[in-house]
């Protein structure tokens, strides 16, 4: 009886770890709205600016904040012109809105 005992002890203290463990770890997972608004501009210095716009525009709140920010300028890649008529006018569309956020063009 003794023995029986001890296991369950045993199993339940394992599985009390393993929730503890198991609540760690979900608290040490951060979300991409916890990350720094300098993190952002440090990845988008490596994007094509329409694709940031695509990519972020409308996704929520802090994100539209982030894109119409003064701080925050684009660098257009000119092959991307080059794609389908519904592309490209998308595009220009977006180099008319944008235009005095623009920092290079290649």
């Amino acid at each position: 009886m003794d023995q029986i005992k001890r296991k369950l002890s045993v199993n339940q203290s394992s599985k009390e770890e393993m929730k503890k463990l198991r609540n760690e770890f979900d608290r040490s997972i951060t979300c991409i709205e916890n990350l720094s608004m300098e993190f952002f501009y440090e990845i988008f210095d490596y994007l094509d600016g329409y694709a940031i716009h695509k990519a972020f525009s409308k996704l929520n709140h802090r994100f539209q904040q982030l894109l119409n920010s003064p701080s925050l300028l684009f660098k257009i890649q000119i092959h991307h012109l080059t794609y389908k008529k519904g592309y490209r006018n998308n595009y220009k569309q977006f180099l008319r809105i944008n235009m005095h956020k623009i920092f290079s063009m290649r």
